[in-house]
């Protein structure tokens, strides 16, 4: 196997990235997608080789199953910054049926057949009837493996997330960070913890590029300001203090107790977004009073 056909199959990988990444996004609750969804694709892929008559291609495919676990991993842990909110236990189980089940498939029958797909004279039952039972159950939603953010267990990791990014994000900027009010920083700090996650550091290197291509106005910085001006994380925050303490004046006759969500309610429009900030702050909260 030479350098050529490495490349090959890493640039196949970031397709079976992406194509993952859309089935998790529809098929939220179905986890076994990630184990599978590889199979089938390297099947297709060794039938598009076939045609091509490059058989040697085919050989060895379950390397792109291995490759994308490697993008998975770099992209979850250096690009989102989430490894506190997957179980690696779990999810390199679920990699292991992909890679142990694509290398199987791979050795034990694509590597042995000149077509994948069924001839008149021979119909591959076990292949098609296994990727026919996957669709059905893909979509009856009955089988599930816990190992994606969305599971049980994601409440107890996001808050061990928020407070180590509360940590990081605190000693990095809280020269910058300057309230009227200073009883409201801890709150100022789940908002920008909440806005990091949503649009982690190279999205947001990502969205000023686009920038500089369109002008068009657009969320910038970590406070994620909507803005026709290309803001850097130090600018948002700034900009972002100015809208909190405005919001802050506005409210100075709402009762304390009431005034943290008060400013939430003024400074989201989505019932999400506040529930989601009022958890990390009351985490946060804790940990202070710790």
């Amino acid at each position: 196997m030479n350098l050529g056909y490495l490349i090959l199959y890493f640039l196949l990988a970031i397709g079976l990235f992406l194509l993952l990444n859309y089935f998790n996004k529809i098929e939220k609750e179905n986890s076994m997608i990630s184990a599978i969804v590889p199979i089938i694709y390297i099947i297709l892929l060794a039938e598009i080789f076939h045609s091509f008559q490059n058989p040697r291609i085919v050989e060895n495919l379950y390397f792109v199953i291995i490759f994308e676990l490697l993008i998975r991993i770099y992209y979850v842990k250096v690009i989102l910054g989430r490894e506190n909110l997957v179980s690696m236990k779990e999810y390199m189980a679920v990699y292991l049926i992909s890679v142990i089940g694509g290398y199987v498939t791979n050795v034990s029958f694509l590597s042995k057949v000149d077509s994948v797909f069924p001839a008149p004279e021979e119909m591959r039952t076990g292949i098609w009837f296994f990727i026919i039972l996957f669709l059905y159950f893909t979509f009856k939603k009955h089988i599930h493996i816990t190992v994606k953010e969305q599971k049980s267990n994601f409440d107890s990791k996001k808050e061990e997330y928020s407070l180590i990014q509360y940590v990081k994000l605190k000693t990095k900027y809280r020269k910058i960070i300057k309230l009227k009010d200073k009883d409201l920083i801890p709150l100022f700090y789940s908002i920008m913890v909440y806005e990091n996650y949503k649009r982690p550091s190279f999205y947001r290197k990502l969205d000023k590029i686009v920038y500089r291509f369109t002008g068009r106005e657009m969320k910038m910085g970590i406070m994620q300001i909507s803005s026709r001006e290309e803001l850097e994380d130090v600018d948002s925050i700034k900009v972002a203090c100015k809208k909190f303490d405005k919001i802050i004046l506005e409210l100075e006759k709402v009762a304390k107790k009431n005034r943290v969500v008060s400013i939430l309610n003024e400074y989201y429009t989505k019932e999400e977004d506040i529930s989601n900030v009022l958890k990390i702050y009351e985490a946060i909260i804790a940990f202070d009073e710790k």
